[in-house]
């Protein structure tokens, strides 16, 4: 009787872990309590097993078969615990699998509700208010730029096209300095040759000239 209370303890805690409302936290002990248990009737089994081995050479038969259905006992709630672990695993994994979901809709749910409270803060007319407002901010400032640069005073009478004439003149001028100079030639004409050849002769007669002249 003891051990159909124990089992029947056992199957409701079993049963409680299955339970929806059951916290998180409850598969977790369950599937601790469940392995211990399991290893507690292993070792019951072969506690048997070993008590018919010496019943059998006591030659004690009927006691050796007692020994026998209780380690059948034993095995068979060991596979039922067993049985009720995989249970609890594919829970565990069930509510881990949920809980994923459910934060995935809330995190949906969150993002959907971001998005529409920015809806409801900025409509198209407000875009297209502030975009026709930076346009008019920016031809403004063109603008004063504009103005800004337009020529006062003095400056205001240049003739642009004749300062651009002069400029041109200017940099006619700086590119004939930096032109080369053509290369004279050395080659002499024969009429040059000539004269230069017949210029001591012209130097001698006119010095004999002069001492004539000077005897006198």
């Amino acid at each position: 009787m003891e051990q159909v209370s124990q089992d029947s303890d056992l199957i409701e805690t079993v049963l409680i872990s299955f339970s929806p409302s059951s916290s998180d936290s409850k598969n977790p002990e369950t599937l601790e309590m469940l392995e211990k248990k399991e290893c507690f009737l292993q070792k019951k089994a072969s506690a048997e097993v070993e008590k018919a081995k010496d019943y059998t050479k006591a030659k004690n038969k009927s006691a050796a078969i007692q020994c026998l259905k209780k380690k059948k006992l034993y095995e068979t709630q060991s596979e039922q615990l067993a049985n009720f672990q995989l249970r609890v695993h594919d829970q565990i994994i069930m509510l881990e699998s949920a809980k994923a979901t459910t934060d995935t809709v809330d995190a949906l749910r969150s993002g959907s509700s971001a998005v529409k409270a920015i809806h409801q803060s900025v409509s198209i007319d407000d875009i297209e208010n502030a975009i026709e407002e930076a346009n008019e901010h920016t031809e403004n400032m063109r603008q004063i730029q504009e103005a800004l640069a337009t020529p006062i005073g003095a400056s205001a009478d240049f003739d642009e096209d004749e300062l651009e004439a002069e400029l041109e003149d200017l940099e006619e001028e700086e590119l004939d300095h930096e032109l080369p100079e053509p290369p004279q030639s050395t080659r002499m004409e024969p009429s040059a040759r000539v004269t230069t050849s017949s210029q001591p002769a012209n130097d001698l007669a006119e010095l004999t000239k002069l001492q004539a002249e000077m005897a006198l």
